[in-house]
């Protein structure tokens, strides 16, 4: 969170954040280039477009998002899935239509997230499904999951995935439910410490388990519980995650008493208005590096996009440069560069940085 905060802080200057930024793109590209990384080469050809606010982009996408499934078992009140406003049919990612999509994109990608707005390990194809992106030759294949599907721990370790977050809303069951609703607590925990198990039995040390804690209102004076432990069962890591929210009201409900752990603005959110504390300024290099693509096969641009507004088009019927330089992705990109504040999805995001290299 501190990492977060100072990036946040340079942002303020933003003609300082763009300088520093692109330096890191290239120095970020460059470095894993000499190291041999896949997709390297398209990293630096999309920080030269972003340097320059290209709307084509010369790099392909190299950070993939998909989505195996929009259902979820869970009912969090926040989600647009657990919420019942997704607005999108329900679908599961077929095997078939998932092979597709990885042979137009896994000459390029480096880093895979198996994860949208459902909860993935529902999708019963999921464990072949991340074992054929990984023979595939994607390098990192990461996830997150509220943890509470039967089943999951020897798939984890039979798949191959390199990242798996497990994401509590307190350590007991009558804090938990309150955000985490329809879900136990007792079986996520005994799923995790399967696969803490499981991973020692495997020798599986390119597995990453980690602990996540959704920070609220309700449960900030269980933080110190939680990462005691963490520290106990032995997971790789533990992340304290700021909360988001959509509402003023939601905010009211949810949001924890230190305001050092918002993502909003203090002041506009007293004043009746809820804002990030870091606006983007035409300027966004996520684009740059990643898309989304929803369980139909739609594209869309980002994770702010849960309910489809932006649909650059479908990988399924074509093929990854048709929408990756489309009309429509052009179109998106320039309205990013002149006119940001009149595109919807940006309204409560404070912007990502350039993509990682795994």
């Amino acid at each position: 969170m501190l990492i977060n905060r100072l990036k946040n802080k340079i942002k303020e200057h933003h003609n300082l954040y763009v300088f520093l930024r692109n330096v890191y793109g290239f120095k970020k590209g460059f470095f894993s280039l000499a190291q041999g990384k896949k997709g390297s080469i398209e990293h630096i050809k999309s920080t030269m477009s972003l340097v320059q606010k290209n709307s084509k982009i010369l790099g392909k996408p190299i950070n993939i998002t998909i989505e195996p499934t929009n259902v979820c078992n869970a009912q969090c009140p926040v989600c647009e899935t657990g919420a019942g406003i997704l607005n999108r049919q329900k679908a599961y990612l077929s095997f078939d239509d998932f092979k597709i999509i990885i042979d137009k994109i896994a000459p390029y990608t480096n880093t895979l997230m198996y994860y949208f707005m459902g909860e993935p390990f529902l999708n019963r194809e999921w464990v072949k499904q991340v074992r054929y992106a990984k023979d595939k030759g994607i390098s990192f294949v990461s996830t997150c999951t509220n943890g509470d599907v039967k089943g999951i721990p020897q798939g984890i370790i039979d798949s191959g995935i390199d990242f798996v977050s497990f994401q509590m809303g307190g350590t007991t069951q009558e804090v938990h439910e309150i955000y985490r609703v329809n879900t136990k607590l007792k079986n996520i925990q005994k799923n995790l410490l399967e696969t803490i198990k499981l991973k020692k039995e495997h020798k599986a040390d390119h597995l990453h388990i980690e602990a996540g804690f959704i920070l609220m209102k309700h449960n900030e004076h269980q933080v110190e519980e939680f990462i005691e432990w963490c520290r106990e069962v032995g997971v790789d890591s533990f992340n304290i995650i700021d909360p988001c929210v959509r509402t003023v009201e939601q905010g009211n409900q949810y949001l924890p008493t230190n305001k050092d752990n918002w993502i909003y603005d203090p002041e506009k959110f007293k004043a009746g208005t809820l804002c990030r504390k870091i606006i983007p300024k035409n300027d966004c290099p996520w684009i740059y590096y990643s898309m989304t693509i929803m369980s139909n096969g739609d594209v869309v641009p980002c994770c702010h996009d849960a309910c489809g507004v932006e649909i650059m088009g479908n990988i399924v019927n074509q093929e990854l440069e048709e929408i990756w330089n489309g009309e429509k992705f052009q179109d998106f990109r320039d309205r990013i560069h002149n006119r940001q504040r009149d595109v919807s999805i940006c309204a409560l995001c404070s912007g990502y940085g350039v993509s990682d290299i795994k």
